[in-house]
């Protein structure tokens, strides 16, 4: 990634972090670190997430600056979308007119605000000729309030202002605009920077394996460590399938984590035992009495 001096240091200022210079130089291992750091912040965040599967749905990043065409599209890879990027207003209506898209994402600034206009302008005149709908969402620092009003004048569905909560507000949006909440998987709730909590809603289908292996591992890459399943709405579960339970022990074990079960079934109880995990994972009967015994076991492990 090719960054300028401007782009670099705004990289350590959203991570909070201080650069070395060495022979006049920032290393790669401190712009790495600080990605890494951004991407915890970006992905640890304290409010609800309902996720399901939403590979199929196709967004486009419209936004001149790498900085935050990198973080725009963290975000979305971490709930299966790999977006399409526009980085001129040129390519947005190329794309526009080649593509369907669930939704569009604009840099109101490309770089001035005329450049975003013309992009929604030219999504709101596609959409109205598509029997299909496409949500334009505009991500912007302004707080020129005249500005925003012309945004949802000219068709825009949502305005987010780009301040240190503006990926939890995206998140959201995206979850409750493309989902029912019969056809979420899953809910995520981060604890704190060591614990995210799930409450599984369905547990009998491959998908959803896959989708929880995927989160999990981004986790532990963002710096969390431990990981509760809250399994009290599970009735039913095919015993052919306590690999997951395995695979996500084992990111716990290897991240120095532990892996908590809140009322598991008896059939669930039965198929650890029968994988040998019982005693390896802890069961217990709330998030709160789960985050209890992560803390202790903390406590004694310094």
């Amino acid at each position: 990634m090719n960054l300028t001096n401007e782009q670099i240091n705004k990289i350590f200022e959203l991570a909070s972090m201080q650069y070395k210079l060495r022979n006049g130089q920032i290393s790669s291992e401190d712009i790495t670190a600080a990605l890494i750091e951004i991407e915890r912040k970006i992905y640890a965040f304290s409010t609800e997430l309902k996720v399901d599967s939403l590979e199929n749905k196709k967004i486009l990043i419209a936004d001149d600056l790498e900085l935050s065409i990198y973080q725009l599209s963290t975000v979305l890879k971490r709930i299966g979308i790999t977006p399409t990027i526009a980085r001129n207003k040129q390519e947005a209506v190329s794309d526009l007119h080649k593509i369907h898209f669930d939704c569009i994402i604009i840099d109101l600034f490309m770089p001035d605000s005329s450049d975003g206009m013309e992009i929604i302008e030219e999504a709101v005149k596609k959409r109205n000729e598509s029997d299909e709908y496409c949500n334009i969402v505009v991500i912007s620092g302004t707080d020129d309030t005249s500005l925003i009003d012309r945004c949802y004048e000219a068709g825009v569905d949502f305005y987010i202002k780009k301040d240190k909560d503006w990926h939890s507000k995206l998140l959201k949006y995206l979850s409750t605009t493309f989902q029912d909440d019969k056809n979420v998987s899953y809910t995520r709730y981060v604890i704190n920077n060591n614990i995210v909590a799930y409450l599984i809603k369905r547990f009998n289908d491959e998908k959803v394996y896959d989708a929880l292996r995927k989160n999990v591992n981004a986790s532990m890459y963002t710096g969390i460590k431990h990981v509760i399943f809250d399994l009290k709405e599970i009735t039913s579960f095919d015993s052919d399938n306590v690999s997951i339970f395995a695979d996500i022990y084992r990111a716990c074990a290897e991240n120095g984590g532990k892996f908590v079960l809140i009322n598991p079934s008896e059939t669930i109880k039965e198929s650890l035992s029968y994988a040998y995990l019982e005693e390896a994972i802890i069961y217990t009967s709330s998030v709160e009495d789960a985050v209890s015994i992560i803390d202790k076991l903390d406590s004694n492990s310094q």
